[in-house]
């Protein structure tokens, strides 16, 4: 009588069992080892270890800006802005460079940046005056007295900077000149103007606000 595979194998020895299995099953082995290591990398990001979520965005939007900087100042911030009740958040600094002579990467800095206001997930931002201008126009940015009382508008007079989206009939106040600010200075570096305000979408109206007060040392 021919003996079925099954009783082949329990006369193998050990070793013979071992060869025997990694020859026909190697494939399936090697398979479900993948599967084990993605389900526990998914396990670990998503549900042991998940990545912070976002208090707030700070983004520097400029021609010349020194990224690596962005770090100690994002340190300094987080504890000021995170409280315990909002759990596994953090603040993020992100910064957005123009006029890269490179194309293609100037075209995906682009499609970054407007891909993230549609998303909202920029709140604050910190701009060359030529790229306020051109959010401002596109009715990108709040009018800042929607972010500040009248009070704390008033003790920023002389830093103000109003101006009209296309949809605006009368000139409202939209940024704050932020050109000699030390800490903005530290990222942005050359010449120009630089502007600060909020993005039109912000969901973090609070947050914002007190991002904003904290690079103006304002009580």
């Amino acid at each position: 009588m021919k003996k079925s595979n099954k009783a082949k194998f329990k006369e193998l020895t050990r070793k013979e069992k071992v060869e025997y299995i990694w020859e026909y099953y190697k494939i399936h082995i090697f398979a479900s080892i993948l599967v084990m290591i993605i389900v526990g990398s998914f396990l670990n990001i998503w549900v042991f270890n998940p990545p912070p979520k976002s208090a707030v965005s700070v983004n520097f939007v400029g021609s010349s800006i020194v990224s690596d900087n962005t770090e100690s100042l994002e340190k300094e911030l987080n504890p000021i802005i995170v409280t315990e009740e909002m759990g596994n958040k953090k603040v993020f600094f992100n910064t957005f460079v123009y006029g890269i002579e490179n194309p293609q990467i100037q075209m995906a800095t682009q499609t970054k940046f407007v891909a993230n206001i549609s998303a909202r997930e920029l709140d604050v931002l910190i701009l060359d005056k030529e790229q306020y201008n051109f959010l401002l126009l596109q009715g990108s940015m709040i009018p800042l007295d929607k972010v500040f009382s009248e009070d704390e508008l008033n003790k920023l007079t002389d830093r103000l900077i109003k101006g009209k989206s296309e949809e605006d009939t009368n000139e409202q106040i939209y940024g704050i000149n932020v050109t000699d600010n030390e800490k903005i200075k530290t990222v942005m570096v050359g010449d120009s103007e630089k502007i600060m305000g909020v993005v039109s979408n912000t969901l973090k109206i609070e947050e914002s606000k007190k991002v904003i007060k904290w690079f103006l040392d304002m009580e």
